[in-house]
């Protein structure tokens, strides 16, 4: 059985190739690349902005936590006709804008800086679920479409 040239060049080819591709992995030893992800802000420009404003509006005696989904702090107990598992992810997907906590990390009231988008039937339709939700675990929703003063903050909070 013989090779010809050209078939032992392209098998070379091919087993450099598979040998070349065999060590990147190795050496990787992840799958994630910088080529596929990025980090970025946490909060926009304008949610910065708002971010700080919040956080002088609450004082010493509440804690601002930015974009935290709605499954670290509600927990689906039990439901009678759905199921279960998919309450909970319901509730898991959800993020909040800015939770506002007390001192004993309680949540007290979501707060949403809302933009354009939620002018959407659709949109509205999810934003009033998502407050009927928070409204029945005793939890404050406070949707705000410009950017309010320190003072209409404290009031909305109750401080």
């Amino acid at each position: 059985m013989g090779l010809s040239f050209s078939s032992l060049v392209v098998l070379c080819g091919l087993l450099t190739a598979i040998v070349y591709f065999l060590l990147r992995k190795a050496q990787s030893g992840s799958k994630y690349s910088p080529k596929h992800y990025q980090t970025v802000p946490l909060l926009t420009e304008h949610e910065q902005t708002f971010f700080w404003r919040l956080q002088e509006a609450a004082g010493r005696n509440l804690i601002v936590a930015p974009q935290v989904v709605f499954g670290a702090f509600l927990k689906v107990k039990s439901t009678a006709f759905v199921d279960k598992t998919k309450a909970r992810h319901q509730v898991a997907h959800n993020r909040g804008d800015f939770i506002v906590c007390n001192r004993d990390f309680r949540v007290v009231a979501v707060i949403e800086l809302d933009d354009a988008t939620h002018d959407k039937r659709a949109q509205k339709a999810l934003d009033r679920r998502r407050d009927e939700l928070l409204k029945t675990v005793g939890v404050k929703a406070i949707r705000y479409r410009k950017m309010p003063e320190v003072g209409k903050i404290r009031s909305d909070l109750g401080l």
